[in-house]
Parts: structure tokens; sequence; C-alpha cells
């Protein structure tokens, strides 16, 4: 009888075992409290169009749209100092509009298609075949020096005009040859000017001349071929902050619209796992479907480690891939738009992607947690034929409320529910990404999750922001460290000295006191070894 009864329990397992893995797989796993990459956020650029836009009889529509409505974290410009006299008129008005319409302070990326042609080998700021750096004619070497005082001047313009940029980088697309405005860079150099010389000269002279601003680098326009990694290998790592690609290839020319976003994966985790020291921004893309879209940002999100993500074309005129595009009198809100929102919108700077996982091999999961464990967003994109029915299992954080929207061939943006709690199944819909916005607790802080292993060191938002008069300033340190903290107007003028001493490892947080102060824009910034960071604060009087 007992073997008769050891039989029927083997074929039993046997039975289970053979069940197919999506009879168990309607459950996503989010491990809330096990972190990974701190987003700095979601943006898009403005890299022409600048004037249509604010000439736009419905631009204040606009701006709402893309600031408010799309809650991009940065806004990407193209840096045409001395290349476009007109510029600050238009560029003062919409990053003014940007720092009005967004509840934080937002940041702002210069990136370079061309230096002035007066320092460039075609006299142009037109690329062509290996359009570089002008030489010297005494020297006969490649103008770094002229190229370094370039930025200087070009920071100061900016500045002038009420924009103080959080990052630069210094070349957009180094290795590529383009008809448009372009410089050529290869990483070291050779026939043209190296990357890594230019580097060391924008980032000497920017310490010189007492900018704070980060650089990112080397912005190449795709991760395939080893481009990223011949560029990184050459420059000196201590001057960046961190590292920046296109994507229009990854693993050979995926520049068609019918790419699949996975054969990105294996150059995304390469460089995810071997350079997530520092922040990793993809900054440039604008290929595929809108579908294809936010598969290929969850792939960049998770499989590449990466913090930041933007989208090309912001506003455009006719024609292009734009969230925006704007005719002559109205403007019209593309599905890429939409697409995009399900992730701008409700992940921010400073959050934290979380673990996330199911069993189900048609849907990508991804998660993030905000800085004061109090929201946690949960994105979900089913790349199969099917609806599919699934249940959460939240560790460690307990749900209020949650509001769940989502895009799909049919729908753009829909708020499908406004009160899920969590604990019912929710079904995701075939080709569709659904966005799950919970409020709630989580059982231990993500501080004092950060306390209890300190291996990094971060800065992070003041809180309150805006605020009137007081507000506190957090950071993290890896280990005992000589802490300098200081205090920024707008033009780089210091306001004062928060903290000036050693400090153990770990949680620190200083209140500052601006009650003396006039309302504006002020950046703190930390110094604890080789570790800097800038943030800016709105004191709104």
């Amino acid at each position: 009888m007992k073997f008769k009864k050891s039989v029927i329990g083997f074929v039993i397992i046997i039975f289970i075992m053979n069940i197919p893995m999506e009879v168990f797989s309607n459950e996503i796993l989010v491990k809330a409290k096990e972190t990974h990459q701190t987003m700095v956020g979601f943006g898009a650029s403005i890299g022409w169009y600048e004037n249509t836009l604010t000439s736009h009889p419905q631009k204040e529509d606009i701006y709402y749209q893309i600031f408010d409505n799309l809650g991009l974290d940065i806004l990407r410009l193209r840096n045409v100092y001395r290349n476009d006299p007109n510029f600050a008129a238009p560029f003062a008005e919409i990053v003014g509009k940007l720092y009005e319409y967004s509840p934080d302070i937002p940041k702002v990326l210069i990136s370079s298609w061309s230096p002035p042609y007066d320092i460039k080998s075609n006299n142009s700021t037109s690329g062509g075949s290996n359009a570089t750096l002008k030489k010297n004619t005494t020297t006969n070497k490649f103008m770094y020096g002229e190229f370094g005082q370039y930025w200087v001047d070009a920071l100061g313009a900016y500045r002038n005009i009420g924009i103080e940029p959080d990052y630069i980088s210094i070349q957009n697309e180094p290795s590529y040859d383009a008809s448009w405005e372009s410089c050529r860079f290869e990483p070291t150099e050779g026939t043209v000017a190296g990357y890594d010389k230019a580097l060391d000269s924008v980032y000497f002279a920017l310490q010189q001349a007492g900018f704070q601003t980060k650089i990112l680098a080397p912005e190449c326009h795709g991760i395939g071929y080893n481009t990223f990694q011949n560029y990184a290998a050459r420059y000196n790592h201590t001057k960046v902050d961190g590292y920046a690609y296109h994507l229009y290839h990854g693993e050979s020319d995926n520049v068609s619209d019918n790419h699949n976003p996975d054969l990105f994966n294996t150059n995304l985790a390469n460089i995810g796992n071997n350079y997530k020291s520092k922040p990793i921004f993809q900054t440039e893309y604008d290929r595929g479907s809108w579908f294809n879209t936010v598969w290929l940002m969850h792939n960049c999100l998770v499989n590449g480690n990466v913090s930041a993500y933007f989208w090309w074309e912001l506003v455009w005129g006719s024609g292009g891939k734009p969230l925006i595009e704007m005719q002559s009198t109205t403007f019209t809100i593309s599905k890429y738009y939409w697409a995009f929102r399900q992730y701008s919108k409700y992940i921010s700077g400073g959050w934290k992607r979380v673990t996330a996982s199911n069993d189900t091999d048609s849907l990508r999961v991804s998660a993030f947690i905000n800085p004061d464990g109090n929201s946690l967003t949960v994105v979900v994109i089913n790349l199969g034929s099917q609806t599919k029915t699934m249940n959460f299992a939240l560790q460690d954080f307990s749900v209020t409320n949650g509001e769940v929207i989502r895009t799909s061939e049919t729908e753009s943006g829909n708020i499908v529910s406004s009160s899920y709690n969590g604990t019912t199944s929710l079904d995701f819909p075939s080709r569709s990404i659904t966005t799950i916005a919970f409020s709630g607790t989580l059982v231990t802080s993500v501080n004092e999750l950060q306390y209890s292993n300190p291996s990094e060191y971060s800065l992070s938002q003041n809180y309150p922001n805006p605020f009137n008069p007081s507000t506190k300033i957090q950071f993290t340190l890896g280990k005992e460290q000589f802490v300098s903290l200081k205090i920024y107007d707008i033009l780089g003028r210091e306001i004062s000295t928060l903290v000036q001493k050693e400090l153990p490892g770990g949680i620190h947080s200083v209140d500052f006191d601006a009650a003396k102060m006039n309302s504006g824009i002020y950046v703190y910034r930390i110094t604890a070894g080789d570790f800097t960071e800038s943030r800016k604060m709105l004191l709104l009087r």
C-alpha cells in the first residue's frame, strides 16, 4: 500500500512538473527594498524648431503638455552659442517655462553639434568627411585650447540668460561624419582631433573658470561595433560625471522601424554592467513604432542600467517622430507622447529602480520607488497577442491606493482605475503598456536600507522644494570623509558653507535657512574625496 502511494505521489509530481509554466506564472513579484540604479529621469530634446515653438499661437498649451503633463525631468538643448546670434530669447523663454511648470527643479543638458566655424577645419559648422577642429597655422596642432575656451564662453552666455546647465556633452556623435552641423573626433588624435584631448581641454577650462557643470561622455551615435567602449577606453574617467550614448545602432545597424529591441540587450548589458559606477544616459533615439519604443525603454532601464532616457524630437515641425508636432496654428500630440509618458509622468529623478519579475515570457516588468518610500510605480508591457491576467506580490510595501494608466493600440494614457489596491488581479491587454502608480508605505525606509550598506555616495534633493524659508539637505557617505557642502547662487557665487569637516560614513542631513535671501534658484554642492554632486533648489517667497 505504501508502495502504491509512493507511485501515485511520484506520478503527481511528474504531472505537475510537466504542466506549462504559465499555469503558475500569474504573479508579478516586486521587491521594494532590492534597489538598483538611481534615476536621473526622463528627458527629450529641443535641438531645432525652438523659434517655431516660441512664436507658435498655442505655445502656452504646448508648454503645459511638455513640461507639466509629460513630467519631464531633463531638457536637452543644442549648443548654438556663436553659431546662432539670436539664440538667447527663445532658449531663455523655453527654459523659463520648464522651471515654471515643473514641480521639482528640472535639469538641463546642453550638447554640442559643432563648435564655431573659425575653429573648424572646413571653416563651416557643417560636417563632411573628417571635418574636425582646425589646426593652428603656427604650431600645426589642433585648437584644443580654443575649444575649451569656447565652452567657457558658451556657459557664461547661457548663465547670463538664466540657464545654468546641469550637464554638457562636448560633442554630439563624435564618430559620425554628418552632412549637417557636426564635428569629428576620434578616440585619440590621428588625422582628426582626439576626443580624449578635447575632453581634457574642456574639463581644465571649466575648472579654471569655476564652472560646476557635469560632463557626460562620449555620446556616440550607437552602442554596436564597440563604438562606446573604444571612446570610453581612452579618456580620463575622473573628468566625467556620467556616460552617454545614442541607439542608432545596437547589435548591428538597427535603424529600421521594424527593429527588434531585444537585439540591443547584449550591448546594453555589457555597458550597463561595466560602467555602472556612474549614471548612464541614453540621450537620443527616435526609431521604431510607439510600441517598440517602450519595449526598448524597458530594455535600457533593466538590461542597460540606464539612469536617464531621452527622446530626440520633443517638439518638431512636419515630419519626423516628435512627441508633439507643430502645425502653423495648431499642434498634434503623437502616440509616441503617450507611450513615453507611461514612464516619464510616473517616475522621477531620485527614484530607484527596484527588482521586479514574473515568469511570463510575453511580459516585461520594471518597478521604481521614490526617495521617501511612499510611492511605487510598476510598469508592465505585454508583448504578446493575448491578454494576460496577473496578480501582484509586493514585498515590503503596503498599498494605500493605486492608479492604473494604459496605452495600447486603442488607448492613449487612459486611466483604467483610480482606486486599485493591488490585491485583485489585473488585465494586461495584448501589445499594451500599463503603469500602476501605487501610494503607500515602505516597511523599511529607503534611507535605512542605504544606511545598512552605505557603499555609495549620494546627494538627495532637498526637502521641501520649493521651500520658504528653510529646507533639509541629505547626503550619504560611503566611508569616513572630509566633506564640504556649500550653497551658490545661479551665477556661481558662493553664498554659504553648511559643512566643512570630517564626517563618518552613513546618512547625514543638514538644515539650510534662507530667511535673509531673495527668491530664486540656488545650487548646493557637496565634495567628499573624489565624489562631487550638485543639485538645484528653489526659494519662493
